[in-house]
């Protein structure tokens, strides 16, 4: 009797501590605003979509997604995709099309940083502040 008691209880404290964890995959999306076309670009854009689940799922403590950020750069959408573990801060901002911008010349990436206007944080949390 103990024993199924105990087993009662420990299955009602998993079933608590598991129904309690609602993750929200997107909590911080804004509906009203288009992305690339799209009110849900980390699902709908699907170079997106396979970068989301690539860093999930293959990279497991190596270069995972802290945060996607939008920006608007000279009148176009900008997506940046910012992890801890990066090496480095200038090769992950994209086009809507997936293409990644190519700011390994100082000069530009400067201009990029001095004339961006943050929209926009898209899934998780913005961790490059500067």
């Amino acid at each position: 009797m103990k024993t199924k008691s105990f087993l009662i209880l420990i299955a009602g404290i998993f079933l608590s501590v598991f129904l309690s964890c609602k993750k929200e995959v997107n909590p911080t999306l804004d509906t009203d605003i288009l992305v690339c076309g799209t009110k849900d670009p980390i699902n709908d854009l699907n170079w997106l979509a396979d970068e989301m689940k690539f860093r999930e799922f293959y990279r497991i403590n190596s270069e995972k997604i802290n945060g996607v950020v939008l920006y608007d750069y000279k009148g176009d959408n900008v997506i940046e995709v910012q992890c801890s573990l990066c090496s480095s801060t200038n090769i992950h901002q994209y086009k809507c099309d997936g293409t990644k911008i190519d700011f390994t010349n100082s000069n530009n990436y400067n201009d990029y940083l001095k004339n961006r206007t943050k929209v926009k944080v898209l899934y998780g949390t913005e961790i490059w502040t500067f």
